[in-house]
């Protein structure tokens, strides 16, 4: 039996963890084609739930087309994929493809020949650059009069929402804005990780997307119906485990599904052969998966000074760290708070660390601490 704890790609379908209340929420709102700001911590399966929001759409006959704007350069790129990929949601036929994208003004359509011989159909930006906006509105508003001629509704994703911004500022939100408001044939999901910039978005009265839709948190999984999860999929592969013993999970990955995936891909493959999930087992995923990544974290490591090892060593010690107070900085030996404050920036900036809406300093990778906890016994690397 292949392991069923998936990670680090797009999972679905049976392999995809509870997430019933939230597709089940999101399913009614896009019925409906509303607006949905979706905030959510990065490794929190936000991209999984939405492909098998997707999935579910597809089976009561509602078209959707996902759009991640990390994959888009330029807004030519993106008026691009936007039009090509919510066409093709509705309409799959090559010749009906041709005829519908020649009637686009600043899209132009392009034809492709596969290895096989088959042929695609596609647009392209037929502006400069500067026009890009223009064939983005045409592209949208384009979208809603075919979903309307087809009688069919369609939903428009659009992942990582927050970097907006990089391609034309604020005016691309107003421009958005006037024209998203206008469909009545397409529902939208806004989705992003950034949260503090995503609310801004969607709470700052001077922004254009101010109350445009509602806000929807993706918070951590229930931890009942995921212990659900992993106990069926181990009574499958007849492994024996506790559920009480299995909370631990949830303890040592933060309630992070990502993270409790991996946990529980690695609980799988080590107690395989004799299919005992025992807590001692358990207690040493979190260091297995530290050695796993090693060569990731020795690069981030050299990519550091001796100062900011030495804060990342007392972050990682700390059952709650405060890196600003004097208790932390004596106890640490570290300080005073303007260079820690730089180093805190720096690490931010390499990805190393991340800052809560809270306004706390947490690691980006729930295992690193692990590991440098485990180099520190090695007294290696200081």
């Amino acid at each position: 039996m292949e392991n069923p704890f998936k990670f680090g790609g797009i999972v679905r379908g049976p392999f995809f963890a509870d997430r019933n209340q939230e597709l089940d929420e999101l399913s009614r709102e896009m019925i409906n084609l509303s607006r949905i700001f979706l905030i959510s911590p990065r490794r929190y399966g936000k991209t999984c739930l939405l492909f098998n929001l997707m999935d579910k759409l597809n089976e009561i006959g509602i078209a959707s087309a996902y759009i991640d704007l990390n994959a888009y350069p330029g807004l030519g790129n993106l008026a691009e994929a936007y039009t090509n990929r919510t066409t093709k949601a509705l309409e799959t036929n090559t010749e009906k493809l041709v005829k519908i994208f020649s009637s686009l003004r600043l899209l132009r359509p392009k034809i492709s020949v596969g290895p096989n011989g088959s042929m695609s159909a596609g647009v392209e930006v037929a502006v400069q650059e500067k026009a890009s906006l223009s064939a983005l509105i045409e592209g949208m508003n384009h979208a809603d009069r075919l979903a309307a001629k087809q009688n069919r509704k369609l939903v428009v994703i659009i992942d990582e929402f927050s970097d907006l911004t990089k391609f034309n500022g604020h005016g691309l939100e107003k421009a958005l804005r006037s024209e998203v408001q206008q469909h009545e044939h397409i529902g939208y999901i806004f989705s992003g990780s950034e949260e503090s910039v995503m609310l801004s978005m969607a709470k700052d009265r001077k922004r254009a997307f101010y109350k445009l839709g509602r806000i929807m948190g993706l918070g951590p999984i229930e931890r009942k119906p995921y212990t659900d999860f992993i106990m069926n999929w181990l009574c499958k592969g007849n492994y024996t485990a506790d559920r009480d013993d299995l909370q631990k999970l949830f303890e040592l990955g933060n309630d992070i599904p990502h993270n409790i995936q991996r946990l529980c891909h690695n609980m799988w493959e080590i107690a395989r052969e004799n299919r005992i999930v025992a807590p001692e087992l358990i207690d040493q995923l979190p260091m297995i998966i530290a050695k796993q990544d090693s060569p990731h974290y020795e690069l981030l490591w050299r990519s550091v000074s001796q100062q900011q090892k030495k804060l990342l060593m007392a972050l990682s010690a700390a059952h709650d760290p405060k890196p600003f107070s004097k208790d932390f900085q004596l106890t640490y030996g570290i300080g005073p708070s303007s260079s820690i404050k730089a180093s805190l920036d720096s690490l931010v900036k390499k990805g190393i660390l991340y800052k809560t809406i809270e306004g706390k300093y947490q690691f980006s990778d729930t295992f690193m601490p692990c590991w440098i906890d485990y180099i520190g016994d090695k007294k290696q690397g200081w």
